[in-house]
């Protein structure tokens, strides 16, 4: 259920640090989700100013007119 958190608490670009303090998680147990939500494509991540930045993944009209096959 952590990683619900961690989807719930994004709402915006956020950074590692960000996700952690406003979810209550560890640094390391907020990477470590981070990490899992990115291979499994529910998040992605930008760098920007040497920062990494997180944020939900914007569906493609592809993704959303074959998410039921």
């Amino acid at each position: 259920m952590k990683h619900l958190r961690i989807l719930n608490t994004l709402t915006r670009e956020m950074t590692t640090e960000e996700i952690a303090k406003e979810s209550g998680l560890s640094l390391a147990e907020t990477r470590r989700f981070l990490l899992r939500l990115l291979e499994q494509g529910k998040i992605e991540s930008v760098e920007r100013d040497g920062k990494i930045f997180w944020k939900l993944k914007e569906k493609s009209r592809e993704e959303e007119e074959f998410k039921y096959l």
